[in-house]
């Protein structure tokens, strides 16, 4: 197949120049981290960078049908010297898709051969909501309800069958999985650490198997790990396929599928993380451990919920890690990339099961922010609290509010975008108590809030698709309404502390209710009410463009790259 460019060569070159092309190197065999590595922990770690490699495969398959295919039409036309497929690849490998929004908001589509569908590579290429509803109707009308069940499954392909539809369970649908099982058992023969080759066992064994009680008992064993020096993650987030939350917005068959106690979730994308764990990092971390206790202590409404544990809080550990590689979906720079993850998520059955879950930092993504720039932005009396490193204490409350709350919400394509929403009120509504636990001091708190409030503005407006930034840009308007964000007469930012704690306390009051409640159409009138780019927004989004003119990013992994060349 021949694939039209979308790109001109002028605009490529623009978007992969130093100015607009954010790099992030992570880990290279220099790096004093991996050099303290013993000599078998570096042998563990060549299998497990193996392992991670088939990530970018697998993720590339469920992203897009055709994504392979026009891989290889790029390295064709790379091979005759086409310069403009040269550089559209750059941006493929680092968005590792065809399709990305940039930093802008503006939707990057570097082929006008391929249509972006809510399904991607989850579903069929050409099936519809429309359609998905009604085969998923008369399947029900013949009594299918456990293959109804597979297909609304998190970790399913899915497929034609005739007029219906089958799933191809992941294990089935992915050669890869078993190459990525032999790397683990390699890297598990060597590993001298007991309990995470244990982990590394149950993992393989649940790549080989459809067992769902396996895979769980691979996430327990993970989330327990708190003395290892490596990290190994198969990441399973449900943030991209918007076919299955269509189906919440057919209330006669979502309730049918509720009465049949079928669960609705969208699909797992995959990715793969190896690191090496931090001590120093993580010993910070668990000294702010009792951020979780304290939150659950005030979180709102917590009689009407309870989370799934028996003490009513997910035990959790916490590690901070440098980076070796991110691969699959884990790895891929749309508009930005994660910077920690607390998972397993709610609709895992390790969870359910009484497992925890386990919060990892990237270090290597944290952002070197030049603190010279915000001076543009906030007001001079309280430039002084613009501080970087509070972005990260602000991140670790905000990893830590996702284990509070209630549990399974599914609010369909609002969920996450509410759930991203609540995990940022953590770093602000519990702020006081913080500081009376002495957890931090009220300088402390002062600068978690102009650092994390003015890092929320957005350069331009982002879709429903991208809940971390839809979520900031609902923040930053109900600040700026409730007068906890106001302007000086230069239009730079001015921060009323105790406005700002008291809005988001309010706030945090809103968003639990409306999960508590698990109405989507309440929750779709309260996402379209607060995310809504304003007059001021956009002032502000122009002061953010005049001094941060990167538009696209890009992952470099020395180490990654060398082992896979060994």
């Amino acid at each position: 197949m021949t694939f039209n460019l979308n790109l001109s060569l002028k605009e490529l070159s623009m978007r992969t120049s130093k100015k607009h092309y954010l790099e992030i190197k992570l880990l290279s065999d220099t790096s004093p981290e991996y050099q303290k590595l013993t000599g078998s922990e570096k042998e563990v770690i060549f299998h497990l960078v193996k392992a991670s490699k088939w990530f970018d495969q697998i993720w590339l398959k469920l992203d897009n049908h055709k994504n392979l295919e026009f891989l290889a039409f790029l390295n064709q036309e790379i091979e005759k010297g086409n310069k403009q497929a040269y550089l559209t690849k750059k941006l493929f490998d680092s968005q590792k898709g065809a399709f990305s929004p940039d930093a802008l908001g503006n939707e990057i589509v570097l082929t006008k051969s391929l249509k972006k569908t809510p399904g991607l590579g989850f579903y069929p290429e050409d099936l519809e909501p429309f359609e998905f509803h009604q085969i998923l109707d008369k399947m029900l009308d013949e009594g299918e309800v456990q293959e109804v069940k597979n297909i609304l499954s998190q970790r399913t392909v899915v497929v034609r069958n005739g007029d219906k539809l089958t799933s191809i369970d992941y294990v089935d649908y992915f050669p890869e999985f078993e190459e990525i099982a032999a790397e683990l058992e390699q890297a598990k023969n060597l590993c001298e650490d007991k309990e995470f080759a244990e982990y590394l066992n149950l993992q393989a064994q649940a790549l080989r198997c459809v067992d769902i009680e396996i895979d769980a008992k691979a996430d327990i064993a993970w989330a327990k790990l708190d003395k290892s020096n490596l990290e190994f993650t198969i990441t399973r987030e449900n943030y991209d396929e918007q076919m299955t939350n269509t189906i919440f917005e057919n209330e006669k068959l979502c309730n049918r599928l509720k009465a049949l106690d079928i669960d609705i979730n969208s699909k797992d994308s995959l990715g793969a993380r190896v690191g090496i764990v931090n001590k120093r990092g993580t010993k910070f971390l668990n000294k702010l451990k009792k951020l979780t206790e304290i939150e659950a202590e005030y979180m709102p409404y917590r009689q009407e919920y309870e989370r799934n544990s028996s003490s009513g809080n997910i035990p959790q550990t916490a590690v901070d890690v440098d980076i070796i590689s991110l691969t699959g979906e884990e790895g891929a720079y749309r508009a930005g990339i994660v910077l920690a993850q607390n998972l397993p998520n709610d609709d895992k059955l390790s969870l359910k099961k009484g497992g925890g879950r386990r919060n990892v930092y990237h270090r290597q993504i944290r952002k070197k922010t030049n603190r010279r720039l915000y001076k543009n932005l906030i007001t001079d009396s309280q430039y002084e609290y613009f501080y970087p490193e509070a972005d990260h204490w602000a991140t670790i409350c905000h990893e830590n509010t996702h284990t509070l709350g209630p549990s399974n919400v599914n609010l369909g394509k609002y969920t996450s975008i509410l759930e991203e929403y609540k995990a940022d009120m953590g770093m602000y509504a519990f702020l006081d108590n913080f500081v009376e636990k002495k957890l931090f001091t009220e300088k402390q708190a002062k600068q978690i809030m102009v650092t994390s409030l003015a890092s929320s503005f957005l350069k331009g407006k982002p879709s429903l698709t991208e809940p971390h930034k839809v979520r900031s840009c609902m923040i930053v308007n109900r600040m700026i309404k409730t007068k906890s964000i106001t302007f000086d007469e230069q239009g730079k930012l001015i921060f009323d502390f105790e406005k700002i704690k008291q809005t988001t306390k309010q706030i945090m009051k809103e968003v639990i209710r409306l999960q508590i409640d698990g109405d989507v159409l309440m929750a779709k009138d309260y996402v379209e009410k607060w995310f809504v780019w304003t007059e001021e927004i956009d002032i502000v989004s122009k002061i953010i463009q005049n001094y941060s003119k990167k538009l696209n990013g890009y992952l470099t992994m020395p180490l990654y790259d060398k082992i896979l060349l060994s």
